[in-house]
């Protein structure tokens, strides 16, 4: 649908609540609903600017030099860390940019639904389906950001990266119809469940929360695959990470408190100790989007800077591990190009 700025329950989210805030009498209200129009209006030209840069299906020719989704593949396969970024296609770039801008609008609508209609009489409450559908455009990027950093892993198998970048490919041409959901819903059933799983420490061994993760309906899959015999070290302190929002460094030293003090089990009241801050800061349930990004991009960060420093710890996150092994076993075929499209035109001379 030409302007289309959501797709079709994003739509009705966005509609229903222009509705309830068009029958309120407050100033506050009609400019909240004002910035909303504006931004969706703004959301629709930034949209357009996504879908009007070249497909990255079409071949081309440029200063004599022949491109197709194929040469795009290897080029990114071909990159590293620190030089992926300039073989993004700007198609890409701008379509990350479109993501965030939705990101944020979502984020708007959320705090407006729950500043104007908290109580039952408002009718039924927007907020968790606004909540749902926020979730799944973080884990989105969330996803995006793993499969990059596996495309540019100079130390992963070259099939491996290659699957990465073709994800990559059909997330980047398809921006505006594509979620995590498409392409990798164990990462988005793991998100899910962690929202309504409550930190306890205890003995730090993570049972309490991955059985937590195992009742709120966490993909049977991703447990088998972190209880597996033969899972590495790594791995498992990956997982610790992820089931207690802490890093590997956290961990150890919420381990040495426990062991000067001899204490066999932490409370939270412990943990908020040892860190120096208050409780509602330990990040025990993940109550927000912001908490989302922070506590993975939080764990990714230190991944890297311990895999390139070789210190001790995980040198990737749970959530790319789970990729990782989700790319090995899916067959995943490489991106076709438009056949639709004029062919190249022949190299001069």
């Amino acid at each position: 649908m030409p302007g289309r700025t959501f797709e079709p329950d994003e739509d009705r989210l966005a509609r229903d609540l222009l509705a309830r805030l068009d029958e309120r009498e407050e100033p506050d209200a009609h400019a909240s609903a004002l910035l909303i129009r504006e931004v969706m209006e703004n959301l629709i030209t930034l949209r357009k600017v996504v879908t009007d840069y070249p497909s990255l299906l079409k071949p081309y020719r440029v200063a004599g030099q022949f491109r197709d989704v194929h040469s795009l593949v290897e080029a990114i396969c071909e990159s590293n860390p620190y030089t992926i970024e300039a073989h993004m296609p700007t198609r890409a770039v701008v379509g990350r940019a479109y993501l965030v801008a939705k990101i944020n609008l979502f984020r708007t609508l959320l705090r407006i639904s729950r500043h104007f209609f908290p109580e039952p009489a408002s009718g039924p409450s927007l907020e968790p389906e606004l909540t749902r559908l926020l979730r799944v455009l973080i884990t989105t990027l969330i996803a995006e950001d793993i499969l990059v950093a596996i495309a540019a892993d100079v130390r992963a198998e070259p099939e491996l990266r290659r699957k990465a970048v073709y994800l990559l490919v059909d997330l980047w041409e398809h921006r505006q119809a594509r979620t995590v959901q498409d392409f990798f819903p164990l990462l988005d059933s793991v998100w899910e469940a962690k929202t309504r799983v409550t930190i306890s420490y205890g003995t730090l061994s993570g049972t309490s929360e991955i059985l937590g993760l195992m009742r709120e309906g966490c993909d049977p899959e991703v447990i088998d695959y972190f209880t597996r015999e033969h899972i590495s070290e790594d791995e498992r302190q990956a997982l610790l990470e992820l089931v207690f929002n802490a890093t590997y460094e956290e961990l150890q030293t919420m381990r040495r408190w426990m062991s000067r003090h001899r204490k066999d089990v932490l409370a939270p009241k412990d943990v908020a100790r040892i860190f120096n801050v208050p409780e509602e800061r330990l990040h025990q349930t993940i109550s927000n989007t912001q908490d989302m990004f922070f506590t993975f991009r939080e764990r990714q960060v230190n991944a890297y800077h311990r895999s390139l420093h070789d210190l001790p710890g995980p040198k990737k996150t749970a959530e790319e591990y789970l990729m990782i092994y989700y790319l090995r076993q899916a067959d995943i075929a490489p991106p076709q190009e438009n056949i639709s499209c004029p062919p190249p035109e022949p190299a001069s001379g």
